[in-house]
């Protein structure tokens, strides 16, 4: 019986982000609220503590810190509120989008 090995290589681009998200109208409101997917956020929220996933349930959501990368060496971090409404969506409130100029159709990433 033959058992070969596949050798054969990919060279797909590393992609680090558990979340990219091109931002929409309502992203890039003054009201500072990003709509995050459920998918992705799927991966994340089995890491979080108890107690964290319930508060994230609250009209307050949970405190939790983001640390940005922007192109180049920029990098800042923020504070931000991450909610799960009862029909299930996710979203982080804090201004960030519209205090750093994105804009609708912009790609961030999150990881």
């Amino acid at each position: 019986m033959n058992q070969g090995v596949n050798l054969d290589l990919s060279l797909a681009q590393y992609d680090p982000w558990v979340i990219k998200k091109k931002l929409t109208a309502t992203d890039t409101s003054n009201y500072g609220k990003l709509s995050l997917s459920q998918r992705g956020m799927g991966s994340i929220t089995p890491q979080m503590r108890q107690s964290m996933r319930e508060e994230m349930e609250t009209i307050q959501g949970v405190e939790v810190k983001v640390h940005v990368i922007e192109e180049g060496n920029q990098a800042e971090d923020y504070t931000w509120r991450l909610v799960r409404e009862s029909d299930g969506k996710y979203y982080m409130k804090g201004g960030w989008i519209v205090n750093n100029g994105y804009q609708e159709g912009d790609v961030i990433g999150l990881m």
